[in-house]
């Protein structure tokens, strides 16, 4: 079982390459209660599907489960409720964002060069006490920085997340 990298992560570019990205790169987590009876011999459950919901002011995607972030290796984000700023660079802020065990920066770099956005990820990780600070511009990594601390529990400004 992993420890998990929690926090935040970012998109940056225009709306239409933003929701390309959501609608391309993310899939609704199988309903696991149902993978786990088909495991034990009961029917293959019914594919989980998102709820998509778009007018003039919001974009909602909505899961039972939330997303799978694809060939990101184990990455999650919850429900995704983005209000448009209506500008030509729009910023789509994810608080609840998690990784297993910590960020590979290279895979979502290839996301980032793919979808032309801008990716910024922050995570906390308590079980081995470090923090990950990554900024990716159209493919470009810019910053991927391990913080590491002396004393994690007074240092770190959530250290109850992750782990």
């Amino acid at each position: 079982m992993p420890n998990w990298a929690e926090g935040s992560l970012k998109i940056r570019g225009t709306r239409a390459d933003i929701k390309a990205l959501l609608l391309g790169a993310l899939e609704p987590v199988q309903n696991s209660a149902g993978w786990l009876s088909h495991m034990l011999g009961g029917p293959e459950p019914e594919p989980t599907k998102a709820e998509i919901t778009e007018d003039e002011w919001n974009l909602t995607m909505e899961a039972p489960e939330g997303f799978y972030i694809k060939d990101c290796r184990r990455a999650f984000v919850g429900n995704i409720n983005w209000y448009f700023d209506d500008m030509h660079t729009e910023i789509l802020s994810i608080g609840d964002f998690r990784i297993a065990w910590g960020v590979d920066a290279e895979r979502f770099a290839e996301l980032s060069k793919h979808y032309n956005v801008d990716i910024k990820i922050y995570v906390f990780e308590q079980g081995m006490e470090f923090n990950q600070d990554i900024e990716i511009h159209k493919g470009q990594i810019i910053r991927n920085q391990e913080i590491q601390f002396k004393d994690y529990e007074w240092e770190c400004i959530f250290p109850n997340l992750g782990g």
